[in-house]
């Protein structure tokens, strides 16, 4: 059993929840993969500045009160999979703070804006006034974008560690 999760597990998560994951998924991940990981880690890592925050979209339901949810980038499941195994390598929590202060919130802050972006722009090509002989080329355009924009993301994740992740000193 893994103290974090693998890249080929990541990979396929990230497929799944492309477009956004909820706390209670985040933390399904890691359970079914035999990691501890709990809600209330998750919060700490947000309040810490570890994670960003999440993002309101609605809930979808019926009625007058649908309500919203919570959703984060897949960024977040990376984040917590790098912080667990910088713990795995000695590092404490406040080791991981203090070296994830560098770059981390900026590209956290862009994942988030990019996330919303793509939520709004496929809100309007599914409207009502959008010409619907455009919707195919648009809609492939935009899907073309998010894999750039989750490209770029996990680059600039890995530069970000590469500049900021210390390594145990024995």
């Amino acid at each position: 059993m893994s103290e974090f999760l693998t890249e080929e597990e990541l990979s396929e998560c990230e497929r799944i929840y492309r477009d956004g994951i909820e706390t209670l998924d985040v933390v399904k991940i890691f359970r079914e993969a035999g990691i501890r990981f709990s809600e209330p880690s998750f919060r700490k890592y947000v309040q810490l500045g570890l994670l960003s925050r999440s993002h309101r979209v609605s809930a979808g339901g019926r009625g007058k009160h649908r309500g919203s949810k919570g959703l984060y980038p897949f960024g977040v499941v990376r984040r917590i999979n790098d912080i667990k195994r910088m713990m795995s390598e000695g590092l404490t929590i406040d080791d991981i703070v203090r070296a994830s202060m560098k770059f981390a919130s900026e590209i956290n802050q862009l994942d988030n804006g990019l996330q919303r972006l793509f939520s709004e722009m496929q809100t309007e090509v599914c409207g009502p006034h959008f010409d619907m002989s455009l919707r195919p080329q648009v809609e492939s355009e935009l899907q073309d974008a998010q894999t750039t924009a989750r490209t770029l993301i996990t680059k600039l994740v890995a530069i970000d560690q590469n500049i900021t992740n210390p390594r145990p000193t024995l």
